[in-house]
């Protein structure tokens, strides 16, 4: 079987396409053929050393995929048994250990506790772009942030995969969907996905960017101002976000694209009463009751066809260099899926 493995901790180009013997699951592990792979900016950060979870020397990479059950554990009876040989399932992400169990491979061998079953209304090449772009979009706004009916909802970076999930959610919700971006490409292409506005922040500088950005917000909002903001960027924009939104509003940070300081004016937040709270996927994973509640909403959500994932582009695994490359551009609007 084929596996990606990271060579070197410290060398992005030591990913490296391997043949492996294929694995035996032990009692209460499946075997997964994979079908499936989705990309995320996790990837990237993993191999450059620069994710919260740190690469080992030959370590295996990829956060999710999904696939099919083809072998179960041994003494592991289908009556027993959580799943089946033939079942469709997915990595339930951050529930594995990715240096020696990562998706990006033909097979896999994981924990029973560590799947989720796939959708029946997804096929299989797309059911690896699933759960961590809308679990950490619904932890995110939903659990962390509160977001109700009739609520402004901003989502920053919006042409993700997250981003896009931000989107759908909201709009499932009865939210207003505010999706900020950097071009008019993925501003017509958010639109046309079910952004209810889209601001496009392509100006010269930080302090033009800030007036743009809190004179759209009033706008849009009639000088009220957002009452969440699901941000994955953080750095000086974060003055914008917070100088646009309304009393007691609420700023979930779940990425840092920008790593310069962020720009916090502790009187403003005093005197609006605003909340600002980080947010990683874990805290959803950790909480058996949010865990269901969320995989619940989102399996409804997708039979509802409210939540349909968008797909940037799909490749080979043997193209995985050119996935890569792709999501290294970020010029991507929706998911990057491998199919083995």
């Amino acid at each position: 079987m084929l596996a990606l493995i990271l060579e070197s901790p410290n060398q992005p180009e030591s990913l490296k396409l391997i043949d492996c013997p294929l694995p035996e699951p032990k009692a209460g592990q499946v075997r997964v053929k994979i079908t499936s792979i989705g990309l995320n900016r996790g990837d990237w950060l993993y191999i450059q050393n620069r994710y919260f979870i740190k690469p080992q020397i030959n370590s295996r990479i990829g956060f999710e995929a999904a696939g099919i059950v083809d072998a179960l554990g041994p003494n592991d009876t289908s009556s027993k048994a959580n799943f089946q040989v033939g079942d469709r399932v997915a990595l339930c992400p951050m529930s594995f250990d990715v240096h020696t169990q990562g998706g990006i491979a033909e097979y896999g061998i994981y924990d029973e506790s560590s799947l989720l079953a796939s959708p029946d209304d997804i096929e299989d090449d797309l059911c690896g772009a699933i759960w961590m772009a809308y679990l950490t979009a619904w932890g995110g706004m939903v659990e962390a942030g509160g977001l109700m009916k009739g609520e402004y909802a901003v989502i920053t970076a919006a042409s993700s995969s997250v981003g896009i999930a931000a989107i759908q959610i909201a709009n499932m919700l009865d939210a207003v969907s505010i999706a900020t971006t950097t071009s008019e490409d993925k501003s017509a292409t958010l639109k046309s996905i079910g952004a209810a506005h889209v601001i496009t922040q392509n100006q010269a500088n930080v302090e033009e960017t800030i007036k743009h950005y809190v004179d759209s917000i009033n706008t849009i909002t009639a000088n009220l101002g957002s009452h969440l903001v699901f941000d994955a960027v953080a750095g000086p924009m974060s003055h914008a976000l917070i100088k646009a939104s309304r009393r007691e509003g609420r700023i979930i940070i779940h990425g840092l694209l920008d790593r310069r300081p962020m720009d916090i004016h502790a009187g403003v937040l005093m005197k609006r009463l605003l909340t600002i709270k980080g947010y990683t996927l874990d805290q959803t994973l950790q909480d058996p009751k949010q865990k269901q509640a969320a995989v619940s909403a989102i399996l409804d959500g997708i039979k509802s066809k409210q939540l349909q994932p968008v797909i940037a582009k799909t490749f080979t695994l043997n193209e995985y260099q050119q996935a890569f490359r792709l999501l290294a551009s970020n010029s991507q609007i929706g998911k990057i899926v491998i199919t083995p």
